[in-house]
């Protein structure tokens, strides 16, 4: 087994099941990634191709679906015994070396991030009810992580105990205020749930995740799993113009750190998942007391992240508020790369 040094005493997790010889193999978990499994089983998470390329039913890392059975190759320098899972202390005394940090974007804040769809969304059932494991107790309108909900999905559907579904939150209709044509509808992630038993039309699943309250009448889609998303400081598109067609959480009107917002520039803008950028606001014309009419400056006002991108819409994550002037749907933001330290240019 391959011992990654990690400081004095090492706690040391090693899982196999027995497969072929020298490999084994992996049944992934809700939330797996293969960067994630890479780093467990070998100690460094660049070996996640490996993985990828000794599973050729595997299209790409983001097609990684709990409940997949994977392959463990060998690799040179780091290997995976047979065996089963145990614990084992290793006391280690040289000290570690580590490279440079990468910022990512996580697997979960992916998944939540929600979208402004330009067409119908693809929706595979609905939830009947929830709380149904309270029999005998007052009804409660909504669940949460560990509550159970029943869908209207079978085993006539192919579907069975721990399939997995995103439960979603079909939401308002919003106009890209530049064009004045429809840009889709708000798509906003309630959770995520997993079914534990099926009869033949209708599951029982537990809510393994949850963002928003989930409800009866709720939409259930396909699980998407995500790959983490590395941040790019320097995009491809140093500044770009956008409007803010809607915010993720529609009980408020100002979007603060750490809320997603919906713009109407995606992929064919340019714009990639990760990017970061300054959001600035657009001065406004002003009389002066001279009776003069002028133009007040751009000001800065918040830093954002791309979470993911439609052809022409996406979702950015508000990092940071520089101003007490807090974005809001409908403003016209002027983005430009953070290290721009001048004003937004029209």
């Amino acid at each position: 087994m391959h011992r990654s040094p990690c400081g004095i005493h090492l706690l040391l997790l090693a899982f196999v099941a027995g497969a072929a010889a020298g490999t084994g193999t992996y049944v992934a978990g809700y939330g797996d990634t293969l960067s994630d499994i890479a780093l467990r089983f070998y100690g460094n998470a660049d070996y996640w191709d490996e993985i990828l390329a000794a599973n050729s039913f595997l299209p790409a890392p983001e097609a990684l679906m709990p409940g997949m059975v994977l392959v463990l190759p060998d690799i040179a320098g780091a290997t995976v015994s047979n065996g089963t899972s145990y614990y084992e202390t290793a006391s280690i005394v040289e000290a570690p070396t580590f490279a440079a940090s990468i910022p990512m974007i996580s697997r979960l804040r992916l998944e939540t991030a929600g979208y402004v769809a330009p067409s119908a969304v693809p929706v595979r059932g609905f939830v009947l009810g929830v709380n149904v494991e309270e029999q005998g107790i007052p009804a409660n309108d909504d669940a949460y992580v560990g509550d159970m909900i029943e869908i209207d999905l079978g085993s006539v559907d192919l579907v069975g105990p721990g399939d997995f579904f995103s439960i979603i939150e079909l939401g308002e209709t919003v106009a890209d205020q530049e064009t004045g044509r429809d840009a889709g509808r708000v798509v906003r992630i309630a959770g995520i749930c997993r079914v534990l038993d099926s009869t033949e039309s209708t599951s029982v699943a537990v809510l393994d995740q949850s963002y928003l309250p989930v409800h009866a009448g709720d939409a259930i889609v396909d699980y998407v799993s995500y790959e983490p998303v590395q941040v790019n400081n320097q995009p491809v598109v140093e500044s770009v113009d956008a409007w803010v067609l809607a915010l993720q959480d529609e009980d408020f009107d100002n979007s603060y750190a750490y809320d997603v917002v919906y713009l109407n520039i995606g992929s064919e803008d340019g714009i990639r998942a990760g990017d970061v950028f300054q959001a600035w606001k657009y001065g406004a014309n002003v009389t002066n007391p001279s009776n003069e009419s002028v133009q007040t400056a751009d000001i800065p006002i918040s830093e954002v992240v791309v979470l993911s991108t439609e052809a022409a819409s996406s979702a950015a994550l508000v990092t940071a508020n520089i101003t007490g002037d807090l974005i809001q749907a409908g403003d016209r933001l002027h983005l430009a790369r953070r290290q721009v330290t001048g004003s937004g240019n029209r």
